[in-house]
């Protein structure tokens, strides 16, 4: 085995499932809701540059995005755990595969850093004064330090050294010799290449591809089940109490059960204050039209009962709903799915009526309940 044939036969690999994923999360709702919110976050900082004092401190959110972007780093090495035994042979053959290895993680800080940019560099212009090459020479700075992010991860390098860096790169733009990044970015990179490790570290980047992939099956089980992620449960004592409450009887067994379950899982409670968080946020950027802050009560109520289907067909598998034949399951089914759609359209009625002081919103949630209640009866 070879590095090139290992590189293409890893990196195909994890292309593949992340493909596979990416499809099933596009298919889903909740993703469609995401885009939906940051296409209307774009039209509502359209509408704040238009109307942007020129006195504003554009060099400061450039500085910032100096200091925030290093903040997160993240790697990927595509390897497993199987290769702690059969690599070992070829250790010493693989640096072809290290250097594919870096570059990918450099290419992908690159990108991540870019997208931001564009994002501010708008704002930059029109609050600076500036040329061209100044902002080249900022953009590729940026860019350096979010491959240098990556690339401190892989080495093994202190996290507080790339932090550093990125705080000195963030007072040169403040004091307005933003050009001058370019250099502490560049001087960086050598840190880095000074530092990098001359053989591969297999069981530290098995660690690092190992925990890249748990956090990507975290972000895909937001939007569709994962097989690989295992279920988590939290006590969540205050409301495991109020469980309690329910009395015991054999008609409330299901009841019990499948409440307990909704309360404990990531999928049941997460599930509602993901979708709550993201309406919140679309609801505060339409808070100048009262019509979108109403209708946001309704499309994310009715988001959150068609999502909580794929949870309470999940409780069937629980080994107890096969071993307890009390109760009336559909019936607790139901009761979960009108608690979900009462709670969240409750905090969301008074957030769209303290946002846009309108009497629209009670119709916004009355709508809401009528979508909640026919998930809950079909």
């Amino acid at each position: 085995m070879n590095s090139q044939f290992l590189w293409k036969e890893r990196y195909q690999a994890a292309m593949t499932e992340t493909v596979k994923y990416t499809r099933y999360m596009a298919n889903g709702g909740l993703l469609f809701t995401v885009y939906f919110v940051i296409l209307y976050a774009l039209v509502v900082y359209g509408r704040f540059l238009d109307q942007l004092d020129p006195s504003f401190p554009g060099r400061f959110v450039m500085a910032a995005l100096f200091l925030i972007l290093p903040l997160y780093r993240t790697s990927r090495t595509f390897l497993v755990e199987a290769d702690q035994v059969f690599l070992l042979p070829v250790l010493a053959k693989l640096s072809s595969f290290m250097q594919q290895v870096r570059a990918y993680n450099a290419i992908f800080g690159i990108i991540r850093a870019v997208i931001p940019f564009l994002a501010v560099v708008v704002l930059y212009v029109r609050t600076e004064q500036t040329t061209p090459l100044e902002l080249v020479l900022l953009g590729a700075a940026l860019a350096l330090f979010g491959a240098a992010a990556n690339l401190s991860k892989l080495e093994g390098i202190a996290h507080r050294t790339v932090l550093l860096y990125a705080f000195g790169a963030a007072l040169l733009v403040i004091i307005d010799m933003a050009w001058m990044s370019i250099v502490v970015a560049l001087l960086l990179m050598v840190v880095l290449h000074l530092k990098r490790q001359d053989h591969l570290p297999l069981r530290e980047w098995i660690a690092l591809e190992r925990e890249s992939r748990d956090r990507f099956y975290r972000l895909a089980n937001w939007f569709v089940d994962v097989p690989h992620l295992s279920a988590t449960y939290k006590h969540r004592r205050l409301l495991s109490n109020m469980v309690e409450r329910i009395p015991y009887q054999a008609q409330t067994t299901f009841d019990y059960l499948y409440v307990k379950q909704f309360i404990r899982s990531g999928d049941g409670i997460g599930l509602i204050v993901r979708l709550t968080l993201i309406g919140a946020v679309f609801m505060w950027l339409a808070s100048g039209n009262v019509w979108f802050v109403a209708l946001a009560i309704p499309a994310f109520g009715g988001l959150t009962s068609f999502q909580l289907a794929p949870f309470t067909k999940a409780v069937d598998q629980h080994l107890l709903t096969r071993l307890l034949p009390f109760g009336n399951a559909v019936h607790a089914k139901r009761k979960i799915i009108r608690f979900a759609a009462i709670s969240q359209c409750i905090v969301l009625t008074l957030l769209g009526f303290f946002l846009s002081g309108s009497m629209y919103v009670v119709g916004g949630a009355a709508i809401a309940l009528v979508i909640g209640e026919y998930y809950a009866r079909k």
